[in-house]
C-alpha cells in the first residue's frame, strides 16, 4: 500500500472543488506542487501499518520531522520511506536530524546520491560522530579511489559503516591479492559484507573444481575471463552457488564445507603449536 502511496500524488484534506474553475495558471501550479509536499492522514496511517513503532509518534512530531526533511531538500516520499525504515528519526529534535544530514553532506556524494542512500538505508542517519564518519569514508576511499565509488559501495553494502577496518582490510586484501579482482567488480557485489571464511571456502571450492583461475597480473584488467563474476560467487545461497555456479549438488558443497572447516582448524592448531614451540625455544 505504501508503495502505491509513494508512487502517486498524496491526497490532501483540501477539496479542490471549492475553488473557482477560473484559477490562474500560477495558482494551479502552486496547488499541484503542494500535492508533492503535504503529508496526509492516509500517509501516516499506512506508515504505522508498515512500522507499528510509529504508533506512539504524536501528530506534532510527525509535522516537525516532515517539515525538517522538506526544508533540507527531501520529498514527502523520501520522508515516508525514512520514517518507516527508521522510526527513531521522528523522535529526534530537528537539530539532531539536521546534524546527521550535514555530517553526510560532508562526504561529498552530491545531494541526489545522498538522498538515494539515506532513503534506501535510513539507519545511516543514526550517525552522531562526524570525525568517525569521515575517517571511515576516507578509509573506504583509499581502496575504491573516488567518492562516487564509495557511494556505490555503500548502496550495496551499507553495513560496512559498522564493520571494523581490520575485517574490511582482510577481505579486500583477499579479493585483490589472492583472487586478483579489480575494484569495479568488487563494488558491484555484496562480497565485502560476507565472512572471510565463507569467501575463502567458495573461492577454494571453485579452484579445486578448476572453475576459477586467478587473472595474471600483467593481463589487461578489462580483459574478460571465464571466472564466475564475484557477485555470483558471494551473493547467492549455498544451493544456488553449488548447483548454478559450480554445477554440483548442494550435498557435495555441504560436504566440502565440513572438510574445509576441519582443514582450517587443523592449520590453526598447527600454527598454535609452532608458536608454543617457538616460545619454549626462546626460554
Amino acid at each position: 500500500m505504501l508503495r502505491n502511496i509513494l508512487l502517486n500524488l498524496p491526497k490532501t484534506s483540501v477539496n479542490l472543488k471549492v475553488f473557482s474553475a477560473n484559477l490562474t495558471q500560477s495558482s494551479a501550479e502552486y496547488i499541484n506542487e503542494d500535492k508533492y509536499t503535504l503529508l496526509s492522514e492516509e500517509h501516516i496511517t499506512e506508515a504505522v501499518k508498515l512500522s507499528p513503532a510509529l504508533s506512539t509518534v504524536s501528530s506534532e512530531m510527525w509535522r516537525t520531522a516532515h517539515e525538517t526533511f522538506l526544508n533540507h531538500g527531501l520529498s514527502t516520499q523520501n520522508f515516508l520511506q525514512i520514517a518507516t525504515g527508521n522510526p527513531k528519526v521522528l523522535m529526534r529534535s530537528p537539530m539532531k536530524v539536521i546534524e546527521a544530514l550535514e555530517f553526510w553532506r560532508t562526504c561529498q556524494f552530491g545531494e541526489y546520491c545522498l538522498f538515494l542512500l539515506i532513503t534506501k538505508y535510513p539507519e545511516l542517519l543514526d550517525v552522531n560522530d562526524q570525525q568517525k564518519l569521515l575517517r571511515h569514508i576516507s578509509f573506504l576511499k583509499s581502496y575504491v579511489n573516488t567518492d562516487k565509488n564509495v557511494w556505490k559501495l555503500l548502496m550495496t553494502c551499507p553495513s560496512l559503516m559498522q564493520d571494523s577496518v581490520k575485517n574490511i582490510e582482510a577481505r579486500m586484501s583477499y579479493f585483490k591479492n589472492v583472487m586478483c579482482l579489480e575494484i569495479p567488480e568488487i563494488i558491484k557485489s555484496k562480497a565485502l559484507t560476507k565472512p572471510l571464511e565463507e569467501i575463502k571456502c567458495r573461492h577454494i571450492f571453485l579452484e579445486r573444481l578448476r572453475l576459477f583461475k586467478p587473472r595474471p597480473k600483467k593481463v589487461d584488467p578489462d580483459q574478460l575471463t571465464d571466472n564466475p563474476r564475484l557477485y555470483k560467487i558471494t551473493d547467492t545461497s549455498d544451493k544456488t552457488f553449488a548447483t548454478k555456479i559450480c554445477h554440483v549438488t548442494a550435498e557435495e558443497y555441504e560436504s566440502f564445507k565440513i572438510l574445509f572447516r576441519r582443514e582450517i582448524e587443523r592449520k590453526e592448531e598447527e600454527t598454535k603449536n609452532k608458536d608454543l614451540l617457538s616460545d619454549d625455544d626462546d626460554n
